[in-house]
């Protein structure tokens, strides 16, 4: 009888009613048995040709009846003894144990270095950072670039803990299915984790990210961000760090000054003045003076100097940046304010009655003045004409006038001011008076007080890029009245210097001790001074006696305008600079700074300093490490998780083993009707429908299609 060539062999054995294989011969191949740990099964079955029918007193023909393998059913024995026939590869002897053939080993002792190496490499760029940060670029003196290190210890501690990751969630769907019956696609999708963050993504998406496994899948997509946050963590930047040799970091500052000459020669007969209200005698000898040179111009510079910008005092700083602790200096000190209010304004009808009037020519009209305690600015009540800058000299129109005073309570806002060198009150009249805009009775006159005075200055100071720029934080002007004292002690002397009120100008004078300020405590508790800042400085009888008397009897005088009276062999260059000037105060601030640079520069006291450099530094964002960490911490807990449920389940760690799916995968059953889903085009639709558990039915462990 012919064969049905339409029937094709999928594995199974057909039998006849009788119980018979309906062929008369058997073809035996080679049968290799998969090794369990509790008995044997046989994988490879023999091929057996499909039976024939016959035709039995019918023309119709019936179809084939393919039944499968019961899961049960044993294959049939292989007669050995047969001439011709092969020994099975393996002896049951020899298969005591599974084995598993893989490169991740048959327990967990890989996976627990890497954790080790993951955790140590970790550890240890976490030490690096600590001990690196903030710390100057040129102390890393490892051959190996830091942040090469840095990328090579993430490297280590990302692979190593992505391989335990790996490791973990292959062995997780062979948990899975122990624990539960669940869908054959379950076994797709964990396997496809274990391969990648792409697979990692899916199951979470599977798993709704509901159950901690997905811990390990999130775990193997952060991981990909590992490295690009370890590259960040290490940020470089500049800033100045004391250079290792500062002793070549000095800046002048002044705590006496011996400058100039004020003295008398003896041979001038001694002059006596009356103290009233008693008319007490004291005898006063005349006194010259000799300003020192550089004071001039110093005092010059300031007034009427061609450079807008303040001079510096003198300073050494070979890095080109350096500072200074807070210090305190002998200074000369400035301050002006507005007396306005206390003009007063009035007319009168003369002739020649203006500031400026030519006596040659006989002027008759209406003048107004202005006067400030004695100081006048009168001009005829009209507009003035448009001179060519010629002419400018020989106007009868005053725009300024001014005068200084020498003592402190002749003035309105300074009358305190006992260590004054000099003071100006100035009228100026507004610019429109000048153009011919505005009529001189309807042209605003603004009033000024100035004066310059010693005092003790406390700077703050920096050089950078080579330029030093200086701040002066507090300004103080303390006498100690128990000196600038006449040396022999005469006591009529103290009462002299009573009746001038402690002024440092004198019509006539005598030998005197030093002139000496001081900081009170109060005041270094006020202002948060340093306990090691100079609190005393002195200043010689030539240094006030000279300078006192330069400014006021050859710098200043009392009735200066502008343009001058009396030609220009009477001009002052100061009153020039004042009218010129659009901001009076800032004159006097730059001639007391001028002076005061000078003071520090002639002085031969240094205050040390310390040099900067520019040094690039290293420095940790910590927050970049974060991520890391929080990755390393997960990874430790679901591979710990991982491990000890492997161990609780009583499974052996298959992991990803291949050799392990290809022997403990589904039975012959359920691949039969894997293979059949296939062959018709449904296969995606029986593998969703499918519920597989994973059991030892007697033959060893293996997926197996849950019944009912």
């Amino acid at each position: 009888m012919e064969s049905d060539p339409s029937i094709r062999d999928d594995g199974f054995h057909v039998f006849n009613a009788g119980g018979g294989r309906s062929s008369p011969s058997i073809s035996t191949v080679s049968t290799i048995q998969a090794a369990y740990p509790f008995d044997h099964r046989y994988e490879g079955l023999s091929q057996v040709p499909p039976p024939q029918y016959t035709r039995k007193g019918s023309t119709s023909s019936f179809p084939p009846n393919r039944k499968p393998l019961p899961p049960t059913a044993s294959p049939p024995p292989i007669l050995l003894a047969q001439a011709g026939a092969e020994a099975p590869l393996l002896s049951p002897s020899s298969r005591a144990k599974h084995q598993i053939i893989s490169t991740r080993g048959s327990n967990w002792n890989c996976e627990v270095g890497a954790l080790v190496l993951s955790f140590s490499a970790l550890a240890t760029l976490v030490a690096i950072l600590v001990y690196v940060d903030g710390r100057p670029l040129g102390k890393w003196n490892s051959a190996l670039p830091l942040n090469a290190l840095v990328s090579g210890l993430g490297a280590v501690s990302r692979t190593s803990l992505g391989f335990v990751i790996s490791s973990c969630l292959g062995q997780v769907k062979w948990n899975w299915f122990k624990k539960r019956p669940d869908n054959l696609i379950a076994f797709d999708r964990f396997d496809d984790a274990s391969r990648g963050p792409w697979g990692s993504l899916w199951l979470i998406i599977w798993l709704r990210a509901s159950h901690w496994v997905t811990i390990g899948a999130v775990v193997t997509i952060i991981l990909m961000g590992f490295e690009p946050f370890l590259q960040a963590v290490i940020s470089f930047s500049g800033q100045k760090d004391p250079s290792i040799d500062s002793s070549k970091t000095q800046l002048g500052r002044c705590e006496a000054l011996d400058v100039g000459l004020y003295t008398s020669d003896g041979s001038t007969p001694v002059q006596s003045a009356a103290l009233p209200p008693n008319n007490l005698s004291v005898a006063l000898e005349p006194y010259d003076f000799l300003p020192e040179l550089g004071m001039v111009s110093s005092f010059n510079d300031g007034f009427y100097g061609s450079n807008s910008a303040q001079h510096t005092t003198s300073f050494a700083c070979p890095t080109a940046n350096c500072t200074w602790p807070i210090f305190t200096s002998l200074a000369i000190c400035s301050a002006c304010n507005s007396v306005t209010s206390h003009l007063r304004r009035y007319k009168e009808y003369g002739t020649n009655l203006g500031t400026l009037s030519i006596q040659t020519a006989q002027i008759e009209g209406n003048y107004t003045t202005v006067s400030l305690l004695g100081l006048n600015l009168t001009n005829l009540d009209d507009k003035v004409q448009n001179l060519a800058k010629r002419k400018l000299l020989f106007s009868s129109n005053a725009y300024l006038a001014a005068t200084r005073i020498t003592d402190s309570k002749s003035t309105l806002s300074f009358q305190h001011l006992d260590t004054m060198i000099t003071a100006m009150h100035i009228l100026k009249a507004a610019a429109g008076y000048e153009t011919g805009n505005l009529r001189w009775d309807e042209t605003p006159v603004s009033g000024t007080e100035c004066a310059l005075y010693f005092c003790v200055n406390a700077y703050e100071s920096v050089v950078e890029k080579g330029i030093l720029m200086e701040k002066t934080m507090i300004s103080l002007a303390e006498r100690d009245y128990g000196t600038y004292r006449d040396v022999k002690g005469t006591g009529e002397l103290d009462a002299y210097e009573r009746w001038n009120n402690y002024s440092l100008y004198t019509n006539g004078d005598y030998p005197r001790s030093d002139l000496e300020l001081f900081i009170p405590e109060e005041s270094m508790r006020k202002y948060g001074l340093p306990g090691n800042v100079t609190r005393r400085f002195k200043l010689t009888e030539n240094t006030v006696g000279s300078t006192v008397h330069f400014a006021n009897d050859q710098l200043l005088y009392a009735g200066m305008t502008w343009p001058p009276a009396g030609g220009v062999e009477k001009a002052s260059p100061v009153a020039q600079a004042l009218y010129q000037s659009e901001n009076i105060s800032a004159i006097f601030d730059k001639v007391a700074w001028t002076v005061s640079n000078w003071m520090r520069d002639v002085s031969n006291v240094t205050n040390p300093g310390v040099g900067q450099e520019w040094i690039i530094h290293i420095h940790v964002e910590w927050p970049y490490m974060i991520l890391p960490l929080l990755t390393s911490i997960l990874g430790l807990l679901f591979s710990l998780w991982s491990i000890i449920e492997t161990r609780r389940l009583h499974l052996d760690p298959w992991k990803t083993d291949m050799i392990a799916t290809l022997t403990l995968s589904v039975d012959a059953e359920t691949r039969a009707q894997l293979r059949h889903a296939d062959r018709n085009g449904y296969l995606e639709k029986a593998v969703k429908a499918m519920t597989v558990t994973f059991e030892d039915s007697g033959c060893g462990l293996e997926l197996r299609t849950k019944q009912g």
